[in-house]
């Protein structure tokens, strides 16, 4: 059974009201879904996205019991204001929570290609519609952009070695598997220690690239906010350092009150400008009892905010 990361502290966020509309922008295994749809009376709506259509499906049979308005859509969150529009709900929704992790069904189906810890076909894909791949991006892509892609969104050191031998290796034959890219990065690393699986963060990268997340957040965050209403909450729960900078950064800068210029020696903006206050000063993190019991939640970091305006 898929558990939830974080999953008192996403509702309590949430702040839920029985009558009011919520979207599940990433429903996953379906546990926050869930959550959700329990404190919801007959007039309330859950709106559940996913890019996976086998997450949509999951949710539909996990929520069938319950009697909330349900709608579900195989669909990317950046198209959250287009959902919206056709439900007529733009404008109008109390609350949007997006978990940032890649699921564990994901993660254990070795088909797939996500992880390095079996051996699969090189795919990474989040919507199987798509026709780009990880094949594509190690068999493809110049050293120079293997590099960049992996000191960018995986922040590894050995971004430029790694990418060497890349190339090197395709040039005898393509990398088709999980196992073979994860051995180019292990030989990379030889008896250097690393905390984490040299394969670790070569992998989120080309995920990452596979399925244009980070842009795709952006994205997701300016339209998320457009879209609730006065009092409307946002949660997002992230993984890792890249994305919880964007989320951050993001609900600074929308709760910005003045917008002038910092090169203005003084404000003529009103300061009044800010959309959203951020509900979490500090990011909030698994308790030591839920990292124990699910240490796949170690690293999920939760950031909140409310629209103002």
């Amino acid at each position: 059974m898929h558990t939830p990361v974080l999953l008192k502290e996403s509702i309590g966020y949430l702040n839920i009201q029985p009558d009011g509309v919520y979207f599940d922008c990433t429903s996953g295994g379906g546990g926050h879904s869930e959550e959700i749809a329990k404190n919801l009376s007959e007039k309330g709506m859950l709106v559940c996205l996913d890019m996976d259509s086998e997450a949509i499906e999951r949710v539909k049979k996990r929520l069938e019991h319950y009697n909330c308005r349900k709608y579900f859509y195989h669909k990317n969150f950046k198209d959250i204001d287009l959902i919206a529009e056709e439900l007529g709900v733009k404008g109008k929704i109390n609350g949007i929570l997006a978990d940032l992790g890649t699921s564990m069904f994901q993660l254990k189906d070795m088909t797939r290609g996500f992880s390095f810890m079996g051996d699969g076909e090189l795919d990474m894909r989040m919507n199987k519609n798509s026709n780009f791949t990880a094949k594509e991006v190690v068999n493809r892509y110049t050293e120079n952009e293997l590099a960049s892609i992996f000191k960018e969104y995986g922040e590894e050191k050995l971004a430029k070695k790694i990418a060497r031998m890349i190339v090197e290796e395709r040039k005898v034959a393509p990398i088709k598997t999980t196992s073979k890219l994860s051995e180019i990065a292990v030989k990379a690393y030889g008896s250097r220690r690393s905390k984490i699986h040299p394969a670790t963060r070569i992998f989120q990268a080309i995920r990452i690239e596979v399925n244009k997340e980070l842009d795709n957040l952006r994205i997701f965050l300016d339209k998320a906010i457009d879209s609730l209403l006065k009092g409307g909450r946002l949660v997002v729960i992230s993984f890792h350092s890249l994305e919880d900078r964007i989320v951050k950064n993001s609900f600074r800068e929308k709760a910005k009150k003045c917008i002038c210029p910092e090169t203005q020696m003084r404000c003529t903006c009103g300061g009044n400008n800010a959309v959203v206050k951020v509900l979490t000063k500090k990011v909030v993190r698994p308790s030591e009892e839920e990292v124990k019991s699910n240490p796949a939640s170690r690293s999920a970091r939760l950031r909140a905010c409310e629209k103002v305006v």
